[in-house]
């Protein structure tokens, strides 16, 4: 087995990095997210729709208001 670098910078970047590890990233909010919203759908809070998650907005969840409107 040979392993071989290859270098196409793009051209849609100043320095023309290419993006690498994102995609892995990107479900683990959602998933986070979705935990926290099962966990208190039995006790009829709201549903949180944005992030971060923060005390906060759990706690305005529990007490039926908007989440995503901080005070």
């Amino acid at each position: 087995i040979e392993v071989h670098h290859v270098t196409t910078p793009t051209r849609t970047s100043v320095l023309g990095a290419k993006g690498v590890g994102e995609a892995g990233t990107c479900g683990a909010p959602a998933a986070v997210l979705n935990a926290v919203n099962d966990a208190l759908a039995p006790l009829g809070a709201r549903p949180i729709t944005c992030t971060p998650v923060t005390p906060a907005v759990v706690l305005r969840a529990l007490r039926k208001l908007n989440p995503e409107e901080h005070p």
